[in-house]
């Protein structure tokens, strides 16, 4: 089989493997469609969270379909299309007994420090995947990890009809989060970001005000929007720039903040922000707990991959598919590999 592998250094290639066997426990899947997510650019360019293990075939955005199960395993079943939810997890330290097992002490990642989606076939734990009804589409099921991430972060903050909600960032996590939002019942939402495209795109999602940072100072408008109060809740997705402070500096007295962006280096906050206006803000990077939820809101079309996944490549052809997410060519947001 093919499978492309980067060492972390900048490099990517392709190789020819053996098609895997799955050991008990694992299901060996087909994948249809693996997302490219700026993490693996990042991973791929010396990034990466601190359990990476490199050289590793990147991607953990994943619809694949079940061919063969490993012993042990009922379910999923062969012929079944599956979503992948990438953590291999202890199950007995205690993060992982409270529930949180994307915190666990023995934490290994499907695409950073196991081997991913960048191939035409894996062998994965069974738990790791979700079967998908045949109403949602592989390209939005290789989705369901992003908008669940938006998702797990939106859940840790109590969002009410009566908000105004500010996105911060109109990439991929963005525009599922302008979605997210109005499914819960925020009628008012402002996206702001830099490319025109992109906000065009979250018009047609559901922002009711876009705000091009370029063009105008995004504070200023935000709170010109609100008559000086700010927002109730803010959803930063952007992971560059000044948006943390921007997110501090729009939000109203008690307001909610959910960062869910990954920074290439720390940044400075005025703390005063927090503290005088009381604020809440909460870090959130995971799918965990939310990937039923996404499905469900997939069924219903609260959610549309529509204006988000905006090119397919072949696998053979993932030198260009890189290059365009990684240059922004061809008002690329979401970039998928179709193995």
């Amino acid at each position: 089989m093919r499978a492309i592998v980067t060492n972390g250094e900048g490099d990517s290639w392709e190789e020819t493997r053996d098609r895997p066997e799955p050991s008990e426990g694992e299901v060996l899947v087909k994948i249809r469609a693996v997302g490219i997510c700026g993490s693996d650019i990042g991973l791929i360019d010396g990034g990466g969270p601190p359990w990476k293990d490199l050289p590793v075939v990147p991607g953990h955005e994943v619809c694949a379909e079940v061919v063969k199960l490993g012993a042990g395993v009922d379910s999923p079943s062969v012929g079944d299309r599956v979503a992948l939810h990438q953590f291999i997890y202890c199950g007995t330290c205690s993060a992982c007994r409270e529930g949180r097992y994307y915190q666990c002490d023995e934490i290994q990642e499907i695409g950073f420090s196991l081997d991913g989606g960048y191939r035409e076939y894996a062998a994965v734990p069974a738990y790791t995947l979700t079967p998908i009804p045949d109403s949602v589409s592989d390209l939005e099921a290789c989705q369901i990890d992003s908008a669940a991430c938006t998702l797990h972060a939106m859940d840790r903050i109590d969002i009410s009809v009566s908000d105004t909600a500010a996105v911060l960032g109109p990439g991929a996590l963005g525009l599922f989060g302008v979605q997210l939002l109005r499914a819960k019942g925020v009628d008012d939402v402002i996206l702001t970001g830099t490319r025109p495209e992109r906000l065009e795109a979250g018009r047609e999602l559901g922002a009711n005000k876009t705000i091009n940072v370029r063009e105008t100072d995004p504070i200023e408008a935000i709170m010109e929007y609100t008559d000086g109060a700010g927002v109730e809740v803010c959803v930063e997705a952007a992971g560059a720039g000044d948006v943390v402070n921007t997110s501090l500096k729009v939000a109203a007295n008690q307001g909610q903040v959910a960062l869910t962006g990954v920074f290439d280096a720390s940044r400075e906050i005025d703390p005063d922000d927090i503290v005088l206006k009381e604020l809440t803000v909460v870090g959130g990077v995971t799918a965990a707990h939310a990937v039923e939820d996404v499905i469900e809101l997939f069924e219903r079309g609260d959610l549309t991959v529509d204006g988000i996944v905006t090119h397919e490549f072949p696998l053979a052809e993932y030198e260009e598919a890189l290059e365009t997410v990684r240059n922004r060519r061809d008002g690329v947001v979401k970039a998928v590999l179709r193995p």
